[in-house]
């Protein structure tokens, strides 16, 4: 053997960077894991271990659209509060809401998180996504006036015109049968929700309900919350967020692209026009409201009403295909639904929006809807402020991700009685309600969230699906369609409920 062959076999081998690296990232690994268990802050919020040690559990949950699934079945296990992230905290309480959400004695109202908000690269910021609380009032002082119950007043003539168009169209094709025709209540309750906030919004219809078809951008709508969604999964970890955006097809880059390159188009031909318009952006580019747009430039006008087309319209659409799913698999429900508008109107125009605010049994079916088919599945994300803050006497450090479960909420045991059932009647008025639903929590239910950054929209939502549900089933008699009912509770989530195909049957109502 030779010298140096002998010399090199019997010399330890320096290890090589690469395993150096893995054993020192191993290393840390298991010390953050150590330290997220016994050490941290939050180590005595219950939860289970494996999401106290790593967030990979959270992100598997988060990528696969079961996250609302996933924490409402932590929250039966472990309580009203619940760690569902080493630095993340879930409520089902009450008193979240007020401490969270509104400013207290103690601190301020906690920032979105910035996790989630983030306006696209490239876009100006805007008030759906902006996380500067004082940003986010000033541009909301600006649009607030289009919002308004007054607002609303005016703008009623357009909400009844299209929830008219639906119905018309309806007819044409539900008329073909004396038994009736099956629809896809999703497409119609999209079509409905999209051509009216594009009325209000931009002056102009997408014509959906003319053309009782889809326009492009209504798949395109969902597409981008999903993608948004799954993106946010990479912020938790540095540089992954750059290596995924390498990877997005550039096809899917472009359709983001022209959704918001469409949307500024539609404004900036708005703003162009002539015609004095009352609608969404008209208070926005009022010079007496917003001089020399001064208060929200044109930049975060574009830019927030691209957003406010998805809020607008997907969250509308998809309570309102939750809630015809539950009614049409409980037709008692339906009966009495059909039997309290029916009996309160002699003609179809004069189901006002005054008139209609003053139906309770109207009233209950919505608000329970958003009780058990809220189309949020994400929650309410905020973040702890400065200095940290306690809610619901649980210390929350700096920086801490908060959720409010709203569907957790809606459908606790804790909450609600008979919790997972489609009961309108446990929202009715004192004197109406039956007596089992006495202990009901009523006042945990914040469909639209609360606070300063609560819903801008939500007179008109409830106006829209009021109008809606009103409509229909003043002319058609409603059922289930023939087949598999469709489960809401099982539907997965990105941001919002990722809908399936929800199939009614639609009978002209003939009358005497």
């Amino acid at each position: 053997m030779d010298h140096l062959d002998f010399f090199s076999s019997s010399t330890p081998q320096r290890p090589s960077w690469g395993v150096t690296i893995g054993a020192l990232v191993l290393i840390y690994w298991a010390g953050n894991i150590i330290y997220n268990l016994y050490f941290h802050p939050l180590a005595g919020v219950p939860g289970p271990r494996l999401c106290a040690a790593t967030r990979l559990a959270f992100l598997k949950s988060l990528i696969t659209g079961n996250r609302h699934h996933d924490v409402k079945a932590l929250h039966k296990i472990y309580g009203d509060i619940i760690r569902t992230a080493p630095d993340e905290v879930t409520f089902v309480r009450e008193d979240a809401w007020h401490e969270v959400l509104g400013p207290t004695a103690a601190h301020k109202a906690f920032p979105r998180d910035k996790t989630f908000f983030q306006t696209p690269k490239g876009q100006p910021t805007n008030l759906v996504l902006e996380c500067n609380v004082e940003e986010a009032a000033r541009m909301r002082q600006v649009a607030l006036p289009a919002y308004s119950e007054r607002a609303l007043m005016r703008q009623e003539p357009r909400i009844q015109a299209y929830a008219r168009l639906m119905a018309d169209r309806l007819m044409e094709r539900a008329s073909a049968s004396e038994k009736g025709t099956v629809i896809n209540v999703v497409d119609w309750a999209n079509w409905f929700a999209f051509d009216l906030v594009g009325e209000l919004a931009f002056g102009e219809s997408f014509g959906c309900l003319e053309e009782t078809r889809a326009h492009p951008w209504v798949e395109l709508l969902f597409n981008s919350l999903k993608f948004l969604t799954l993106a946010t999964t990479t912020r938790f970890y540095w540089g992954l967020e750059g290596l995924l955006m390498s990877l997005v097809p550039r096809s899917l880059k472009k359709m983001q692209a022209d959704h918001y390159n469409t949307a500024v188009e539609r404004v900036r031909r708005r703003v162009s026009d002539s015609v004095d318009r009352d609608d969404f952006i008209a208070p926005m580019i009022d010079q007496t409201n917003n001089p020399n747009f001064e208060r929200m430039t044109m930049e975060e006008i574009e830019s927030t009403m691209s957003l406010l087309l998805i809020v607008g319209s997907e969250t509308t659409g998809t309570t309102l295909c939750g809630t015809l799913n539950n009614l049409t698999q409980h037709p008692e429900q339906l009966r009495r639904l059909e039997k309290e508008v029916r009996g309160a109107f002699e003609r179809e125009e004069d189901m006002t929006l005054l008139a209609l605010q003053n139906l309770p049994f109207l009233n209950a079916v919505i608000s329970e809807g958003l009780r058990v088919c809220h189309p949020l599945t994400a929650g309410i994300l905020r973040r702890a402020p400065k200095g940290g803050a306690t809610v619901c006497g649980i210390y929350l450090p700096e920086d801490t991700h908060i959720c409010l479960s709203v569907i957790s909420i809606g459908l606790s045991e804790k909450n609600f009685h008979r919790a997972e059932e489609f009961l309108p009647e446990r929202f009715l008025p004192d004197g109406l309600r039956p007596a089992e639903f006495d202990n009901d929590q009523r006042s945990t239910q914040r469909p639209f969230g609360a606070g300063l950054r609560s819903c801008i929209g939500k007179s008109f939502a409830m106006a829209e699906m009021r109008v809606f549900l009103a409509r229909l089933v003043w002319k058609f008699d409603l059922s289930a369609a023939p087949g598999k009912p469709v489960v809401w509770g099982d539907l997965k989530g990105y941001s919002v409920v990722e809908k399936v195909p929800i199939n009614i049957v639609v009978k002209p109502r003939y009358f005497e």
